[in-house]
């Protein structure tokens, strides 16, 4: 309410300065000689009049490039989420290969545990293998010198 109040009293100032103006440069065009006080306040309206102009552009310059950094801002959010989206698809691809990668190892390892199995009973075998010939090479030796005796 304040505010609207001063904005009132703004304009209503603005206007009486406005018609002062106005009357001032009436005088001068009908030739009559203006006070310094006068010519003062016409130089005085001049720079507001002056004054208001480039603030109107400012602002208009200002609302334009406002506008142009919230696009901006838009567009950096936009890429941002899809930024995010393509990390968390990543993410998900990679969790997925890490578990095919995992089952492929567990698969290997199982192989191979089973491989070393079969090769621990063939040694086993073959330990047995080359005891029973050891065995059967002693008893002939044996024998041999027993029948050599």
């Amino acid at each position: 309410m304040v505010e609207h109040v001063a904005s009132i009293g703004l304009d209503v100032i603005a206007s009486i300065l406005a018609e002062y103006a106005r009357r001032i440069v009436d005088k001068a065009v009908k030739g009559e000689k203006l006070s310094d006080w006068e010519v003062g306040f016409l130089l005085m309206e001049a720079t507001r009049i002056t004054l208001e102009t480039r603030m109107r552009s400012l602002e208009e310059s200002l609302k334009a490039r406002m506008e142009a950094i919230e696009k901006r801002i838009d567009l950096i959010e936009k890429r941002m989420d899809m930024l995010e989206k393509r990390v968390e698809e990543l993410g998900r691809n990679l969790e997925r290969r890490v578990g095919e990668v995992e089952k492929n190892l567990a698969m290997r390892i199982e192989l191979l545990e089973k491989r070393v199995e079969g090769l621990e009973a063939d040694m086993k075998q073959v330990k047995a293998s080359m005891d029973s010939l050891r065995d059967i090479v002693i008893a002939r030796l044996v024998e041999a010198l027993a029948k050599k005796s």
